[in-house]
């Protein structure tokens, strides 16, 4: 049984996707393509509504359900936070993005706060990393809010729309969330 929806308060809902969800996401992902395209290497892939179609349906049958899912307002799509596994079940990796007109109302931290309870309590995950563009000020906020610990810079990590850039990346264990 999926962990999700989970209430965010606020009349937010993180729910797993849904077929019906493809036009709300498409719509999203083109009205934001410029900005978040310099962080997010997934929008390089989606170009057509069919591209997103083909990702939505792999998520769809993702039968755990444990993978993340959308914050919904109503039938408004806010954003995305995922919960990727790491080999062995040991790690998972949180992402996430928001639309810039729901910023800064503390919907992705409350969202990456019920990936970290499904993560450890749910799958039984050691350590959940968070990785944010150097540069990127409003995401590593969250896991800086969340008590993630810095670990340091991953050179190149990632690559955007502007080309390759560093990533700051955060560590939070099991037995630091339960404390």
């Amino acid at each position: 049984m999926s962990p999700l929806p989970v209430d965010l308060g606020s009349g937010v809902v993180l729910r797993r996707y849904e077929m019906p969800d493809l036009e709300a996401l498409w719509h999203a992902i083109e009205e934001e393509r410029e900005r978040i395209a310099v962080w997010m290497p997934f929008v390089e892939g989606v170009r057509t509504i069919e591209d997103e179609r083909t990702w939505l349906e792999t998520v769809v049958a993702d039968e755990a359900g444990t993978g993340g899912g959308g914050l919904w307002s109503g039938s408004e799509f806010l954003g995305g936070v995922g919960l990727m596994l790491g080999p062995f079940g040991i790690a998972g990796e949180i992402g996430y993005w928001i639309r810039a007109k729901h910023e800064g109302r503390g919907h992705i931290t409350r969202a990456c706060r019920a990936m970290i309870d499904i993560g450890f309590e749910e799958l039984g995950l050691h350590r959940i990393e968070i990785r944010a563009g150097v540069d990127n000020a409003r995401s590593r906020a969250v896991p800086e809010r969340l008590g993630f610990t810095y670990e340091g810079i991953e050179r190149e990590g990632s690559r955007g729309s502007r080309g390759f850039y560093d990533l700051a990346v955060y560590s939070l264990l099991d037995r630091e969330w339960r404390s």
